[in-house]
């Protein structure tokens, strides 16, 4: 009687369209072709250009990071002395400072809970910081405080350093905050009902101005021009302007670009200043359009998509006048891109990766900001999330 191994020893199995080698053969050169080919393809969808590196937000090993659920940073700015002021979003909202020259983040406290702090973080010259807040139901907070502390590690959340203001309008919080230190005014909106309102830094008594759009449709980012008017966005990709000097709040006959038949899904995403030339970049929620507006003539500059994704999460102007930004939707994967306006260049960087302080993927971003020395920093806005660092190649 055959048994199974004997039939297997009399079966003929069909011959391999390729030569197996033992492991120690030397590859063959198409094996080396693909080798590389495969690497170069691993390695081509991540940042390449520059180097990414990250930091958590805690003093690492001595001090534990804001907790998971807590750290999504979503608002980011530089202060006269270099430091990067931020708030996060989430169970609870934290303001934390980074100084590059102990280079450490210090979390500064818990200052809101189940709340939001979107593009609501600004700096006057005197290292005054203010902070806003909203809810999804129920009013936010206005928050002030000095950076001129000496042991940052003494504070706590119940700080008296901490100063909570008048809110613009008592049952609503903060959309975001803009500061122009030319006027020493800051400006905002309301969280709920979409209304622009201006603070002195001085009296720290807010006025309202009027609603940006009827139909309470706003974008959550404000940008002061160097003429000292005030930019932002409404429904359908509109955008208005308030005039500091005669008090107008006006829509402009602007829209910022998208693709056709979906001007109803979009709205102003992110902007920054550039300000040696003046003029806004921008880019839109619906199809992630970057564009360019000349507040001089009052025209817009569509500059193409800098990746397949939609939306423009957030915008940064470095010392080199090049625009770096982030694309991605909401659970998908951020790319970092760059516009470089000397040569019209728009190119996708790629995914943030960072290999120092830990190896680590960046898929969700919401703000970004300009170090004293050109470095780009980019909050993520995970559920465990980091401060990256970018340091654009010289040259």
């Amino acid at each position: 009687m055959m048994t199974l191994e004997d039939d297997l020893s009399n079966k003929k199995w069909p011959k391999p369209p390729f030569e197996i080698r033992p492991p120690s053969a030397e590859p063959s050169e198409r094996e080396r072709m693909l080798s590389d080919a495969v690497s170069e393809y691993d390695r081509s969808a991540y940042v390449r250009e520059g180097r990414v590196v990250l930091r958590h937000l805690g003093w690492k090993g001595v001090v534990k990071p804001i907790p998971p659920g807590e750290s999504a940073i979503t608002s980011l700015a530089r202060d006269p002395r270099g430091r990067i002021l931020g708030a996060t979003s989430g169970s609870r909202t934290h303001a934390f400072i980074y100084d590059p020259e102990v280079d450490r983040v210090v979390d500064l406290g818990a200052v809101d809970e189940d709340s939001t702090a979107k593009n609501s973080v600004v700096v006057t010259d005197d290292g005054v910081v203010y902070l806003g807040t909203r809810k999804s139901a129920g009013p936010g907070k206005l928050l002030s405080f000095k950076t001129d502390y000496r042991e940052t590690l003494s504070w706590e959340p119940s700080s008296p350093k901490f100063k909570a203001m008048d809110l613009p309008k008592r049952n609503e919080g903060i959309a975001c905050l803009s500061y122009d230190r030319n006027r020493r005014c800051v400006y905002g909106i309301t969280s709920h009902s979409g209304t622009f309102f201006m603070m002195d830094a001085k009296s720290h008594s807010p006025k309202l101005v009027g609603q940006v759009d009827e139909l309470g449709d706003f974008s959550d980012c404000l940008v002061v021009g160097c003429n000292g008017r005030v930019y932002g966005g409404k429904r359908w990709g509109k955008m208005y302007e308030f005039n500091p000097e005669t008090g107008d709040l006006a829509q402009l006959d602007l829209e910022i670009p998208s693709i056709a038949g979906r001007q109803l899904y979009n709205r102003v995403d992110s902007m920054a200043l550039d300000e040696p030339t003046g003029k806004l970049y921008g880019g839109g929620t619906a199809d992630g359009v970057l564009f360019c507006l000349d507040t001089t003539n009052l025209r817009i500059t569509s500059l193409g998509k800098p990746t397949p994704q939609a939306r423009v999460r957030a915008i940064a102007v470095g010392k080199d006048h090049r625009v770096y930004g982030i694309s991605g939707r909401r659970g998908g994967t951020a790319h970092l891109f760059r516009y470089d306006p000397c040569v019209g260049e728009l190119h996708d960087l790629g995914i943030p990766v960072a290999y120092s302080d830990q190896y680590w993927h960046g898929y969700e971003f919401d703000s970004m900001a300009t170090g004293k020395d050109g470095e780009i920093y980019m909050g993520e806005s995970d559920r465990i999330s980091h401060l990256f660092i970018y340091y654009p190649p010289i040259g």
